[in-house]
């Protein structure tokens, strides 16, 4: 599927968020794209889904995108399609010796930045325990207009299991997250993932203690009606569950930064793509104090 073909689509929508409010705000989303080997029966191949997709970023135009379940194929199959406005951030591929054995790895969690508006500073990937591709990765970026502004994604992909298998993967982002915030300071920090838990679950609470962090959709000055429900959760469908059962979400740093609006990329074509739909928060940096 063509870009444009994509674009004509979602135009259907009558959305008018394409645009930033403001072209000082952040524009940070999450998508799980549901992995090139997806056994779900799915009516688009994953590279008619990365057409989607690619399509979907470039109508939006995030700023930062935290993708979960790329394959190493799909990855490929992205860098051709929105590399005139995206470059990825560097992640492992082949595999990794842990626990006595060789584990795959699937860059399941990699980081895409506007390589017109940000340079990379520093990143680090780490995988969790449980393989082969529950794992987070984060980034630093400098913003080239004004190199003194930076900024922290971070992208992660929690094991589905809401217990101990999850866990240990929470408690790690913990300490990296307590590391980034005291390292780097007044640097805003953005969480985009598919955390497999939805806000109120305990392990959600242990990922953000003592932060000064919330799930932005709870934050939102300007969120849609049911934000907080997961929508879908099978491709194709356009069903919406309620009951505050989302759990894909873009945690931030609520001392550093205003959320201004939230959205869930709710649409038939967009619904073909994926198991997930995509959300994004548009971002203001508040005024740091001394």
């Amino acid at each position: 599927m063509r870009r444009d073909e994509v674009f004509a689509s979602l135009e259907k929508r009558g959305d008018s968020y394409v645009k930033k409010a403001d072209e000082s705000y952040l524009r940070v989303m999450t998508c799980n794209v549901l992995d090139s080997n997806a056994t779900k029966p799915c009516e688009l191949d994953y590279l008619g889904r990365t057409d989607v997709m690619a399509g979907m970023c470039a109508y939006y135009l995030p700023d930062f995108v935290g993708f979960q379940e790329v394959t190493p194929e799909m990855k490929a199959a992205f860098e051709e399609r929105f590399s005139d406005i995206y470059a990825f951030v560097a992640s492992p591929t082949g595999e990794r010796f842990k626990r006595g054995k060789w584990i795959p790895l699937h860059n399941y969690t990699p980081l895409a930045y506007n390589k017109h508006r940000f340079v990379l500073l520093n990143h680090r990937y780490n995988m969790f325990p449980i393989p082969t591709c529950w794992s987070y990765q984060w980034a630093l970026y400098a913003d080239k207009q004004n190199p003194s502004k930076h900024y922290i994604h971070m992208n992660l992909h929690y094991h589905y299991n809401n217990n101990i298998e999850q866990l240990p993967g929470i408690e790690e982002v913990h300490r990296e997250l307590t590391y980034l915030r005291r390292q780097y300071g007044n640097t805003p920090i953005f969480v985009t993932g598919d955390y497999n838990c939805q806000r109120n679950h305990p392990n959600f609470a242990v990922m953000i203690e003592g932060l000064n962090m919330e799930s932005g959709v709870l934050v939102a000055e300007d969120a849609e009606p049911n934000a907080n429900d997961y929508w879908c959760h099978d491709p194709d469908k356009m069903e919406l569950q309620k009951g505050g059962t989302a759990i894909d979400h873009i945690c931030v740093t609520t001392d550093l930064v205003n959320v201004k609006l939230h959205r869930v990329l709710h649409d038939e074509l967009l619904c073909k793509s994926s198991d997930h739909c995509a959300r994004f928060l548009d971002i203001e940096i508040k005024e740091k104090t001394i």
